[in-house]
């Protein structure tokens, strides 16, 4: 796989945001096994600097995709760079998967023993420490710690979060800045005057056709579209998952019976209605394998 330096700044950042409060740190290893999968409802945002240099930051964002080969496919993405990483976590331990060198990693291996070390690509890692406290934007967390090989790194976890900071041998850091609950899809506004509704059912504004507004939760008749603002679910609206574009090249679309039908150029956007078993459903049974150089943005 890449270099750490590389995969932690431009694509790689592990994260959950939910409780495991019966995790308790023993003096070598845990009573028991915490997952280290991010939590898909919620959208993740880090930094990336030098520790001699920290008012100079890079930034970018992480958010479930769907579920691809038996784990979570994420996305992650900044200013002119974007990676899809597939996460699985099993008895063995935390693995990631690059769908753009189709490499695999063990990022944590169970059980969590300090002292205990495992190959992983071109690299040995070493589990030093399951009980060290560590600072960052989004909170202060208890953390196993990882030395990730020579001329590389090392990564803090806490239990029911992820991996929360990195350092690089060089001084290069990146931490976990916030987590919030992320929107899920878009409702299409289809014709002029469909009616936005404030959390009190009275009509807030009128929105134009083309207005493509996130959503956050949905019922049978509505769509909230944040601070319990919503559409209504009628003709004039139309759900979808986001788009994606092709980034070295044409997309190639399949027909529901497996042959290829056209080709997209490339950077030309596809509107996404659904994502299965690896598959971008773009409408009538029509799909886009999912792979390394398409990139997907909610």
């Amino acid at each position: 796989m890449k270099n750490k330096r590389l995969v932690i700044i431009a694509l790689f950042f592990t994260l959950v945001f939910s409780s495991f409060s019966s995790f308790l740190f023993g003096g070598t290893a845990s009573a028991a096994t915490p997952s280290f999968l991010l939590d898909t409802k919620k959208l993740y945002t880090y930094s990336a600097y030098h520790k001699n240099n920290s008012r100079d930051k890079e930034y970018f964002t992480a958010y479930f995709i769907g579920k691809m080969n038996n784990g979570d496919l994420w996305t992650y993405q900044g200013i002119g760079f974007f990676s899809n990483q597939i996460f699985k976590q099993d008895s063995q331990g935390l693995k990631i998967e690059d769908l753009l060198d189709n490499l695999s990693v063990i990022e944590i291996a169970f059980p969590l023993t300090v002292g205990t070390k495992w190959k992983s690509g071109d690299s040995t890692y070493t589990l030093l420490s399951v009980n060290q406290t560590v600072k960052t934007p989004a909170g202060t967390f208890k953390c196993i710690v990882i030395d990730n090989g020579t001329g590389d790194g090392i990564s803090y976890y806490a239990p029911g979060v992820g991996l929360v900071k990195y350092e690089h041998n060089t001084g290069d850091i990146t931490e976990l800045t916030s987590i919030k609950t992320s929107h899920y899809g878009r409702v299409l506004i289809k014709q002029n005057g469909t009616k936005l509704y404030s959390p009190k059912g009275a009509v807030h504004r009128t929105l134009k056709k083309g207005e493509g507004l996130k959503v956050f939760k949905e019922n049978s008749s509505s769509f909230d579209v944040g601070g319990g603002y919503y559409v209504k679910k009628d003709k004039n609206t139309l759900f979808y998952t986001g788009f994606i574009y092709g980034t070295e090249g044409p997309i190639s679309v399949y027909s529901p019976n497996g042959t290829l039908f056209k080709k997209i150029p490339i950077h030309e956007a596809i509107r996404v209605y659904n994502f299965n078993n690896g598959k971008f459903e773009v409408g009538g049974g029509y799909y886009v394998p999912a792979d390394g150089h398409i990139l997907y943005e909610r």
